[in-house]
């Protein structure tokens, strides 16, 4: 067991999926990589077992019906990070076990102190003195927000590193520490991901409107992309684009990115790299590397990655890909 423990870890089964020379191969793959996944459906009925729970009250403190909770049961697995917070909390996990949940089921990063929702469920997890659940954190970054918005532009806020605030986060005393910590310091939240947004516009500039037309819109007009995407870069250019993982991935794919380029923009914004545990983002490293191959990642604005992408997705009949799939574009015949 500990040696195919050790044939699959993070980095080597990466590997093995970038060098899959056929679908079939692949496929292969995925079926043994299946066998080594705990059952979603088990952890689930652990939580509740262990703070006795029905699934109504589970869905209540999940902000999700009943019926949601017994497909969990069924081994449906949830799509958002968020919802994983909600169940970390539901479960009564502290700051380690909530980390390792994220990690371990979801395929998410971990609570990352730069931002601002994650610095709430950091303090909260961490506090004595505020009831651990979703509700509170809800309530909590209200409070902020409210705060952050009454006219406070603090342009001489501490440039904090990521473990020194993640040490006051977890650290603080009372609630109103915290509010008077980020009211000040309200920069840090607010630019957490320039860097990010500077590299796809560079990226979009440099590769896909050589003649310096600006206008990323005509873009995507004619690759017909989603109106969520089409959203996700209007954000972008406003300098207020909260990243999605998912929606990462899309933009990528749709700029003609390969695997190490969409890797980037995940680094940028604090987020793990593709995840070869993940059925579908195996798939997603396996039809980039393979396009790599097949010199199909040429950057000239047309929608063929989106398209060859699609069809392994289709072929792979990957759970959980469905919504990923609908703002890749149809054939044109």
């Amino acid at each position: 067991m500990e040696k195919m423990e050790n044939e699959y870890s993070t980095g080597k089964l990466y590997d093995f999926v970038a060098r899959s020379e056929s679908l079939e191969e692949y496929k292969a793959l995925l079926v043994r990589l299946a066998d080594q996944r705990e059952s979603w459906a088990g952890i689930v009925n652990k939580i509740m077992d262990e703070n006795s729970l029905s699934a109504r009250k589970m869905g209540e403190l999940c902000g999700v019906s009943r019926q949601s909770v017994q497909k969990w049961l069924k081994g449906s697995v949830p799509k958002k990070r968020e919802t994983y917070i909600k169940i970390g909390f539901a479960a009564g996990y502290d700051l380690e076990q909530m980390n390792h949940f994220l990690q371990r089921y979801g395929g998410f990063n971990k609570l990352y102190p730069k931002c601002l929702e994650d610095s709430v469920y950091i303090f909260v997890l961490s506090s004595d003195c505020i009831e651990h659940s979703y509700k509170s954190c809800e309530q909590i970054i209200q409070m902020l927000k409210d705060e952050m918005s009454s006219d406070n532009d603090n342009d001489d806020s501490d440039s904090y590193t990521t473990s020194a605030l993640e040490f006051n986060f977890t650290n603080m005393k009372s609630l109103q520490e915290m509010l008077v910590f980020v009211a000040e310091n309200s920069e840090v939240y607010r630019q957490q991901y320039i860097k990010l947004y500077d590299y796809i516009e560079e990226f979009i500039q440099k590769n896909l409107l050589p003649d310096g037309d600006d206008n990323v819109f005509q873009l995507a007009n004619s690759q017909q992309w989603s109106s969520s995407l089409r959203q996700c870069v209007s954000n972008i250019s406003q300098r207020k684009w909260y990243p999605q993982r998912n929606k990462i991935i899309s933009l990528g794919i749709h700029l003609n990115m390969d695997a190490d380029e969409i890797n980037h923009m995940l680094d940028l914004a604090q987020m793990e790299h593709l995840c070869a545990k993940s059925p579908f983002e195996s798939a997603i490293i396996y039809a980039l590397e393979n396009a790599k191959l097949e010199d199909m990642i040429y950057c000239d604005g047309t929608d063929d990655l989106c398209l060859y992408v699609k069809n392994i997705l289709l072929s792979l009949n990957i759970e959980g890909a469905e919504a990923f799939m609908e703002e890749l574009p149809e054939e044109d015949y």
